[in-house]
């Protein structure tokens, strides 16, 4: 449902007037939204003059999100973790992935505690250790644990070397 919330931010921008903004949308349709609002509204002719906007989003969702797979959506979010991702890979998933569970990360303090537990546990615990607050400042500990935890382990590498003193064979 990404693609309401771009036209509410247009909405927003434009300070579009409530009763302009089903009519505004429908001229933006393209695809599959677009036969289905034709398929819609061609029986009636005043259909588009007093639909508002709550209604049309609503019609809209039930279209083209159908409640299965809006759970299944939701269901995702709460099982997301980092697994073999980078944090920065895994902040993109939780971020894209959030949208569909609005309600499961309504405050700051829900969204962070949903992103750490999700999260490595070998970096977890750095983060919960900070104690951050924002979900800015959790993926930027997040990042430079996992940073950290790379240099330690590169260091780790490069300094176990081949022995090359002299041998003893007994």
């Amino acid at each position: 449902m990404c693609w309401i919330k771009e036209i509410e931010y247009v909405f927003n921008t434009i300070r579009c007037l409530e009763a302009d903004k089903a009519r505004f949308d429908v001229f933006v349709l393209k695809s599959n939204a677009l036969f289905w609002w034709e398929v819609v509204s061609l029986p009636r002719t005043y259909f588009l003059q007093t639909l508002s906007w709550a209604e049309f989003v609503n019609r809209f969702k039930d279209q083209f999100c159908p409640k299965t797979a809006a759970r299944q959506m939701e269901e995702d979010v709460l099982k997301l973790e980092q697994g073999n991702r980078t944090v920065r890979e895994y902040t993109e998933k939780f971020i894209e992935y959030s949208r569909f569970a609005e309600h499961y990360i309504s405050s700051e303090f829900r969204k962070v505690e949903r992103y750490i537990w999700g999260i490595k546990p070998s970096i977890r615990k750095f983060v919960i250790a900070m104690n951050r607050t924002t979900f800015s400042l959790t993926v930027d500990v997040a990042e430079v644990t996992e940073r950290n935890k790379n240099i330690q382990i590169e260091g780790k590498v490069v300094g176990k070397r081949k022995w090359e003193g002299p041998s003893s064979n007994f």
